[in-house]
């Protein structure tokens, strides 16, 4: 077991000041990554962040680099991204930390995939502070232990974790389909009886 301050470096994201620091701007020279972007399974929900102008001279070293993994620092989702677009000038909000792991220790999806698991969701569940918005602090991260197996072996976990997560969104997919297709036959079924009710009384009038 190692502390994940032993295997990557931590860091908070851009705290961007002024009251409009973060206000959409079409042709803004900056992209920002919000809490919002990211899905449970620690996907991006979609690519195109917004972009923002900021009143100050960001430090490069601040901007995003592929295989930074992001974790948000408050709230109650659990969840962690491996960044992986090579999208210049993108910044990731004060909300969250930032890590950037040792690449030749722990794979950026591996590091991302633990941060998002149970045994992880418990270890902060204790740790969070704060009463209208809860906050993880930088040292109760820093000193989380995790498993750090062969670069070999964390690929394997990584891999069948995202086939797992891809199983269950085709499985959901699939139930809303049937979901859809029996309510469709349930209503033909309703609409074919009152036809054929309809017709059999127009035959008994009749014949009466």
């Amino acid at each position: 077991m190692h502390q994940i301050k032993t295997i990557a470096y931590i860091r908070m994201g851009v705290t961007l000041r002024g009251r409009d620091a973060t206000r959409p701007v079409p042709s803004g020279s900056v992209y920002l990554v919000r809490i919002s972007d990211i899905s449970q399974d620690g996907k991006l929900k979609n690519d195109e962040f917004i972009r923002i102008e900021p009143n100050e001279p960001i430090n490069e070293d601040l901007f995003l680099r592929p295989g930074d993994v992001l974790f948000p620092n408050r709230g109650t989702r659990t969840t962690a991204l491996a960044y992986r677009l090579e999208l210049p000038h993108t910044l990731a909000g004060a909300q969250f930390f930032v890590l950037r792991p040792d690449i030749g220790r722990v794979l950026p999806e591996y590091l991302a995939w633990f941060l998002r698991t149970e045994e992880a969701a418990r270890y902060f569940e204790g740790r969070r502070k704060g009463t209208y918005i809860q906050i993880i602090q930088r040292s109760d991260l820093a000193e989380m232990e995790m498993p750090v197996p062969p670069l070999k072996v964390q690929q394997k976990i990584v891999e069948a974790a995202s086939l797992a997560v891809e199983e269950r969104i085709l499985s959901n997919r699939l139930a809303i389909l049937k979901w859809k297709l029996t309510k469709g036959l349930l209503s033909k079924a309703a609409v074919s009886t009152q036809v054929h009710d309809s017709a059999t009384y127009n035959f008994t009038v009749n014949k009466g």
